[in-house]
């Protein structure tokens, strides 16, 4: 049951920051300028994106424990503070795992996959690479 509903949240999730949503805008003045409202500018807050990085871990990454999740939760906070625009000015890496030539515009949800799948593929899993990080500085 709790491997279904990190499935549907991590889908839910996913959806809704793939998807434009057109909601009416009320004029209180002729002049105002309508604000666009598309899901492209939805603001993902840290704590939801640690709840997506969590459900999406275990979903993808069976094997992984609570000690991983711990793990990542430290490892991206020092690189990006868990911020979706958090730009290295000493290199091309952007984004929330820091990832090397990450274009801007890849929305939150797909910047904690890619970075997730980097850690799987380079040190198999975050604690590894929290572990090179504190060694290093860089991961």
């Amino acid at each position: 049951m709790k491997k279904l509903f990190a499935l549907f949240t991590a889908w839910y999730l996913t959806f809704l920051s793939m998807l434009p949503w057109h909601m009416p805008v009320v004029h209180a003045k002729p002049h105002t300028q309508p604000k666009p409202t598309e899901m492209s500018e939805f603001h993902w807050t840290p704590r939801a994106l640690k709840l997506y990085a969590k459900q999406f871990m275990r979903m993808a990454y069976p094997d992984w424990n609570l000690s991983e999740h711990r793990a990542l939760m430290k490892l991206w906070g020092k690189e990006s503070a868990w911020n979706p625009k958090a730009d290295n000015p000493n290199s091309s890496a952007f984004g929330i795992p820091q990832l090397l030539n990450l274009d801007p515009q890849t929305p939150a949800p797909l910047q904690i996959e890619r970075g997730l799948a980097y850690i799987q593929h380079r040190y198999e899993k975050p604690s590894v690479a929290w572990s090179h990080w504190r060694s290093n500085g860089w991961y």
